[in-house]
């Protein structure tokens, strides 16, 4: 069994497979509209089954995006799960696009050279077509060292309300792989490959203020009468001031009560990242003047990683259009997430949001809660960590590793729920996830896919 005959195929075999992939972003499956995700589910469907995978499409509930699994069972001993999402993100303003954002165009831009602009292709739709194909060339030489279960989504950018049914309806036979897989260009804009052991969970909900549920307006009324009727909209707002300290830091009553403090082996991580870490640099990449917190580069990052946070990711109320109207809203909302670190709950934190609402008289404040994702975390000694380093290191590279990621995935679902470790990794850059102009760049494609069966093979050779 030879690494370099498999990456030698890869590049013998890379105009066809960057063709297969452009083919694939090209049909839309935007999981928000539903355009496109069932032409991208049946051809999904049509790439693994000619893989040899027994496959299926998976439906929560009737108007479901489809889940598309299957198993490919080459008779190994080792079986690992890997994930993948298919679904991506809307257009958003088309006008911001220098091409068309589902054209698959190759470009050169400074100072990547080739990259291909599509929505999906950084996230992460390009990295799941990858994977499938670098499993493909290695089945193709009979040198796929494990069985894979294939877990492709089309809701991830919906919370995956249907991820949870397919894993529980497959609980038995997914909790005996050895180690699950999410494969992603992780290299970041200077080339060093990051490495997550873990991600934050989110809680996303809505909160509604009607005017008419205290006596105020039922349909939208001239402002000057905002003196002798309560408005909705400060209601809304004194509600969710109360969430937050004045330094804008979670004040939820309770909430801090499950937050667990970072282990020795987070603390050791940490005091490594903060050796490389360039506050000034990351504040570059948001296009931010300033972070909200002080002190050390240390004391920063584990204030990012290892506490909650509390956010209004978008208020809605009255007339938000150009030019001045006087009126007092019947109504307002506000969308907000709470991300969850060990070991805060989803189940926790929603009563603790209500409970913190109702001591303080805000009964009227109406929660609709959406679907959210548990925090998630395995050991940088777990066999599955490890390898994915020594990947990085066999393409020679140095990769970060990263305790925590700030982001959420769905990955609780392996490392809670079915009890088995998962990585997220692989090589490639790629940039402007949801964005206008969403890219990866190209060579970095290719190298991503020799990563993905660089990995397969450090596992199996670390769990043999």
């Amino acid at each position: 069994m030879s690494l370099e005959e498999i990456h030698a195929d890869i590049d013998r075999l890379w105009p066809k497979h960057l063709r297969e992939t452009r083919e694939l972003l090209r049909i839309p499956s935007v999981s928000m509209t539903g355009e496109g995700i069932e032409e991208t589910a049946q051809r999904l469907l049509e790439i693994v089954s000619a893989m040899g995978a027994k496959a299926k499409l998976f439906r929560a509930a009737k108007d479901s995006h489809p889940v598309v699994g299957g198993l490919i069972d080459v008779g190994a001993d080792k079986t690992v799960i890997v994930y993948g999402m298919y679904d991506v993100m809307p257009v958003g303003d088309l006008d911001a696009w220098d091409h068309p954002p589902f054209g698959a165009k190759i470009v050169e831009r400074k100072p990547y050279g080739k990259v291909l602009i599509n929505r999906g292709v950084c996230n992460s739709k390009a990295a799941m077509m990858g994977s499938l194909l670098a499993i493909r060339t290695m089945k193709d030489r009979d040198e796929l060292p494990m069985n894979v279960h294939l877990i492709l989504e089309g809701e991830e950018e919906l919370g995956g309300p249907s991820l949870p049914g397919y894993i529980r309806k497959n609980r038995a036979k997914l909790s005996k792989a050895d180690a699950a897989f999410s494969f992603d260009y992780g290299e970041n804009a200077n080339g060093v490959p990051v490495i997550c052991l873990g991600v934050k969970g989110d809680v996303y909900m809505d909160l509604t203020v009607k005017g008419s549920d205290r006596g105020g307006p039922t349909k939208e009324i001239h402002s000057s009468d905002a003196v002798l009727v309560e408005s909705p909209v400060w209601r809304l707002v004194h509600a969710i001031s109360t969430m937050v300290d004045e330094n804008q830091d979670p004040a939820i009553d309770g909430i801090w009560d499950e937050v667990a403090a970072p282990t020795d082996e987070d603390i050791a991580l940490v005091k490594k990242l903060a050796r490389k870490f360039d506050p000034e640099n990351y504040m570059k990449e948001l296009d931010v003047n300033r972070f909200k917190v002080k002190g050390s580069r240390e004391k920063i990052l584990r204030k990012y990683l290892f506490e909650p946070s509390v956010n209004i990711a978008g208020i809605y109320a009255g007339y938000i259009e150009e030019g001045g109207k006087t009126v007092l809203p019947e109504s307002a909302m506000a969308k907000m997430d709470i991300r969850l670190v060990p070991n805060m709950t989803i189940d926790g934190t929603r009563k603790r949001v209500k409970e913190h609402l109702r001591r303080r008289g805000f009964t009227d404040v109406k929660i609709e809660h959406h679907t959210d994702y548990g925090w998630s975390k395995v050991s940088v000694n777990e066999d599955v960590s490890q390898a994915s380093i020594e990947t990085a290191r066999y393409h020679g590279k140095e990769p970060e590793v990263w305790p925590l990621s700030a982001g959420s995935a769905p990955f609780d679902m392996f490392d809670q729920y079915l009890g088995v470790p998962w990585t997220c990794s692989g090589l490639g850059f790629a940039g402007r996830a949801h964005a206008p102009n969403e890219f990866a760049v190209v060579r970095g494609m290719k190298e991503f896919e020799k990563s993905v069966a660089t990995l397969f093979h450090k596992y199996a050779e670390r769990s043999s």
